[in-house]
C-alpha cells in the first residue's frame, strides 16, 4: 500500500513538475513534447533503471528531488539526472562515465535507455553507407581517438559562441547540442531515411520569418511550407546520387532529386556559419572562414567574404560535372546551389572539416588536406582530367586548369619556364585547398598568374 501511495505521489508530482516546466518558455510542450523522439509513448525514452516510468515520461531526464535510481547526483540545473556539460571537457574525446555530457549518457555505447539507441553518421543514414563504423553520437564525436585525421563539432567552442549570441534559450547551463536541437521537439529522424523533413530532428538558433509564420528555436526546422532546400533556391538544387546508384538520390534513395523531402540546411547552417559571425574553432586554433552562402553576380562580387560558388552565386562559364548533375532534370548545367550536408557530416568525420566518407554515391578514399589528394573528395562531383578523356590516372588535373576551353591558366606554348613560378621547382601538383576554400579567390597565385575567378 506504501509502495502504491509513494507511486501516486510520484506521479502526481511528475504531473505538477510538467506543468510548471510548461510555464517556462521552451521547456516543455505537452502536444509536440509526445511527438517528439524522447516524448514518444512507442519509441521515446525509458532508463532501463526506472522501469516503472512510462515510455516517454519527463521523469526520465527531469528529477523532482536530488536524486533518483542511476541519477549519478544532484541536484542539477533543469532538474536533469545528471550534469548537462561539463566546461572542462573543451577538446574530445568526451566521456561518458565522467559525465562530459548528458546527451551522450542515452546517445553513447553504454546507453541508459532501454535497448540502446543506434545513430549511424549522416553518411550511412541518408547516404547509404559509410566508412566509420560508428554506431552512437558519442563515437563519431570521438572518431579522433583512433584517427588524428578525423574532425567534430567541438561542443565547447558551440557551447562559447552560443553564450555570446544572447539567444533566449540558451542559458550559462545549456548544453551545446540544443544550440541545433531543442530536445522536447526533435522527431526520430535516424529511421525515416527518406522523408528527414518531416521527421527533423533541429531547430533554428536565430529568428527566421516564413510566410506568416515565424520559425525560431521553439518550432522544428525543415517540417513546413519554405523550409526545404528545393525552397532554399528553387529548380537549383540537385540531390547527389544515393550510394552504389545511378538513379536514385539522397535522402534515403528515392526518386525525388529536387530536395523537396531534405531540411534547408543551408538556411540552418549559416544561422551560425555565415558572413558575418565570427566562430572560434579550438581545433583549428584560429577562427572559421565566413560563409555567404546567398549572394549572387558570379566573380563580379568582390565582397568580404566572396560569395561561394557552391551556394547561391555561379560558375561563369562552365563546370566539368558528373553524374547527375551533367544531364540534370533540372534543365540546368551551372548555377547549381549545395546542402552543407552533400559535402559535411553534422557531428564528426574521420576525414578532416567533417567531410563526408560518401559523397554523390561514392565513397571517398582517404586523403590530406595539404596536398593534392584533397582532389578525391572533389572527383566524387567534379570531373578530373581521367574523366574528360585527357589523362590515364585519376586525381589529375592538369588540362581543367590549364588547356579546357575555360581553363582559367591556359598554357601556351614556350610557357615551360613558367610553371615553377607555381608548381615550384620540381614541377608538384598544388594543394587543392591553396585556392579552393569557401570564398576564395586564387590570391596564392603569383600576380601575374591569378585568374580574377571565385575558386569555391
Amino acid at each position: 500500500m506504501r509502495v502504491i501511495l509513494i507511486k501516486i505521489n510520484t506521479m502526481g508530482l511528475i504531473g505538477l513538475f510538467i506543468a510548471l516546466l510548461s510555464l517556462h518558455a521552451g521547456l516543455c510542450f505537452a502536444g509536440s513534447y509526445t511527438d517528439s523522439a524522447h516524448g514518444s509513448a512507442t519509441y521515446g525514452v525509458k532508463r532501463s533503471s526506472l522501469s516503472e516510468y512510462a515510455r516517454g515520461n519527463c521523469g526520465h531526464c527531469h528529477l523532482q528531488h536530488g536524486s533518483l535510481g542511476d541519477s549519478l547526483a544532484g541536484p542539477f540545473p533543469f532538474a536533469l539526472f545528471a550534469e548537462n556539460f561539463n566546461t572542462i571537457a573543451e577538446t574530445a574525446p568526451y566521456n561518458d562515465s565522467d559525465n562530459d555530457n548528458i546527451c551522450f549518457l542515452c546517445h553513447g555505447p553504454s546507453s541508459l535507455q532501454q535497448g540502446g539507441i543506434t545513430n549511424y553518421d549522416y553518411s550511412k543514414t541518408f547516404g547509404g553507407d559509410s566508412t566509420s563504423n560508428v554506431s552512437s553520437i558519442l563515437e563519431v564525436f570521438n572518431l579522433k581517438k583512433s584517427n588524428l585525421s578525423a574532425s567534430y563539432h567541438n561542443l565547447k567552442d558551440i557551447y562559447d559562441f552560443a553564450l555570446t549570441q544572447n539567444w533566449p534559450f540558451f542559458k550559462e547551463k545549456s548544453n551545446p547540442c540544443v544550440a541545433c536541437h531543442n530536445p522536447h521537439l526533435a522527431k526520430l529522424i535516424r529511421i525515416n531515411q527518406t522523408n528527414p523533413a518531416a521527421y527533423t530532428a533541429v531547430s533554428l538558433p536565430i529568428v527566421k520569418n516564413i510566410g506568416n509564420s515565424q520559425e525560431n528555436h521553439e518550432t522544428l526546422w525543415g517540417d513546413g511550407p519554405g523550409e526545404t532546400m528545393n525552397d532554399f533556391y528553387p529548380n537549383h538544387y540537385q540531390a547527389p546520387l544515393y550510394y552504389g546508384s545511378q538513379n536514385t538520390y539522397e535522402p534515403g534513395g528515392t526518386s525525388d532529386y529536387k530536395g523537396t523531402k531534405l531540411p534547408d540546411y543551408a538556411t540552418f547552417c549559416t544561422a551560425c556559419h555565415n558572413s558575418s559571425n565570427v566562430i572560434y574553432s579550438s581545433e583549428l586554433g584560429r577562427t572559421l572562414r565566413k560563409i555567404d552562402w546567398y549572394t549572387i553576380g558570379g566573380d563580379t562580387v568582390n565582397t568580404d567574404p566572396l560569395p561561394d560558388k557552391h551556394g547561391k552565386n555561379s560558375a561563369t562559364v562552365k563546370v566539368n560535372l558528373r553524374e547527375p548533375y551533367e544531364n540534370t532534370l533540372l534543365g540546368i548545367n551551372i548555377d547549381f546551389v549545395t546542402s552543407c550536408t552533400d559535402c559535411h557530416e553534422p557531428h564528426g568525420s574521420p576525414r578532416p572539416f567533417l567531410l563526408r566518407t560518401v559523397v554523390n554515391g561514392k565513397i571517398i578514399p582517404s586523403f590530406n588536406i595539404d596536398d593534392n589528394s584533397l582532389g578525391y573528395f572533389c572527383m566524387a562531383c567534379h570531373k578530373d582530367d581521367k574523366a574528360l578523356g585527357r589523362a590515364t590516372q585519376e586525381n589529375v588535373w592538369e588540362y581543367v586548369h590549364h588547356y579546357d576551353e575555360d581553363a582559367p591558366y591556359p598554357k601556351k606554348h614556350g610557357d615551360q619556364g613558367r610553371c615553377g613560378w607555381c608548381h615550384g621547382q620540381h614541377n608538384r601538383p598544388i594543394a587543392c585547398i591553396k585556392c579552393h576554400q569557401h570564398g576564395m579567390k586564387d590570391t596564392w597565385a603569383p600576380d601575374t598568374e591569378e585568374s580574377g575567378r571565385i575558386c569555391f
